[in-house]
């Protein structure tokens, strides 16, 4: 692997980027991780982070010297999970805070004790030079340009964890933000505890008998959106004992597909989950003046829908790093008899 340069800020980390020409065809040190396959920890806290776009390079390796104690986060669910990881004093400044739902972070915010830094796309590089910070959590995005920031001499951590396709390939990244902020064990023990409840539930599920039919969201534009049956999404329908409609397509993101053919393969669905991100209750007859196609699946003619509020609820926040809990949704939902309790989703009205 051809090293491009070395950053040492504050003894506090080293980094060193690897090079697009680089050899490596993925992380080949995985160390201590079982589950994520972008990220790799070694015993010597020597981190690899692949490049989930180029199956030859790595978008990081750095090794990890002393904690954090100042930073900058860019994500929610990263905000709200340092919250729970007790370090939330931690945070210097967020990006666009007002999707932030954890209550810590907002009362920060409004005290002045955290900053906004603007967005991730278009982040307040003067604020950011103010505050001074050992570290900048960024979520990196395929040919993504972060001069702006990377003329600060501020090291910037790469958190492509939203880009595993596994559950607990994602939470298992909880195990390296826990070592850069000093907070080993109790991020470890987080994670831990995350997987075994995962597992707990998925073994619940495979109890049950019946394997409900599922369709997922709605129409955006022209096409209707659907998760791959290789994403996050379609793994933990899977996980949670429902025969997921586009479950064949082993895609892992979302597949753009025309009504059409989502009629044809999801008509007859047993259950539909979607998600609601307008401020206003959504009801049937407001789905059905969106658009009257709605209307000939069968979980609308039998008032079989569920929806997520993601505005009212902290799902974005939460999931990302607690797929336990969507589970146990989706268990809910599919295995009532289960006398499991839905977190983020309730029948349509």
């Amino acid at each position: 692997m051809r090293l491009i340069r070395t950053i040492a800020v504050q003894a506090c980390l080293c980094l060193a980027l690897a090079g697009c020409g680089s050899d490596t065809h993925s992380v080949h040190e995985r160390g201590i991780i079982e589950y994520a396959t972008l990220l790799g920890i070694s015993d010597s806290c020597n981190v690899q982070i692949a490049n989930p776009w180029k199956s030859d390079a790595l978008l990081q390796e750095f090794t990890i010297d002393r904690a954090f104690e100042k930073v900058i986060v860019s994500t929610n669910s990263l905000a709200a999970l340092f919250s729970e990881l007790d370090i939330a004093e931690k945070i210097a400044g967020v990006s666009e805070p007002e999707y932030i739902s954890d209550s810590t972070i907002q009362a920060m915010v409004r005290d002045g004790r955290i900053a906004d830094c603007g967005s991730g796309m278009y982040p307040n590089v003067e604020r950011i030079m103010d505050l001074a910070p050992d570290a900048i959590f960024i979520s990196p995005f395929e040919g993504g340009n972060y001069s702006q920031l990377e003329k600060l001499g501020i090291p910037l951590i790469q958190c492509a964890d939203y880009m595993e396709t596994s559950p607990l390939g994602r939470a298992e990244w909880i195990r390296l933000y826990g070592r850069l902020m000093g907070v080993e064990a109790k991020a470890d023990s987080l994670f831990l505890n995350i997987r075994d409840r995962y597992m707990k539930l998925c073994s619940l599920a495979a109890t049950t008998q019946e394997r409900p039919k599922v369709m997922l969201d709605t129409r955006s534009g022209s096409a209707w959106y659907t998760a791959g049956g290789g994403s996050t999404i379609g793994i933990t329908l899977s996980d949670a004992g429902a025969s997921y409609a586009f479950r064949d397509r082993k895609e892992s993101g979302s597949i753009p597909l025309p009504f059409e053919t989502v009629l044809e393969q999801a008509h007859d669905s047993d259950i539909w989950l979607l998600k609601n991100s307008t401020d206003h209750t959504m009801t049937y007859a407001l789905l059905e003046s969106d658009f009257g196609g709605y209307a000939r699946f069968r979980p609308f003619i039998e008032k079989k829908i569920w929806v997520c509020d993601v505005y009212r609820t902290p799902y974005f926040e939460e999931t990302a790093f607690h797929p336990e809990r969507l589970l146990s949704d989706f268990i809910a939902i599919m295995h009532p008899s289960t006398g499991l309790k839905a977190r983020y989703y309730h029948p349509l009205d």
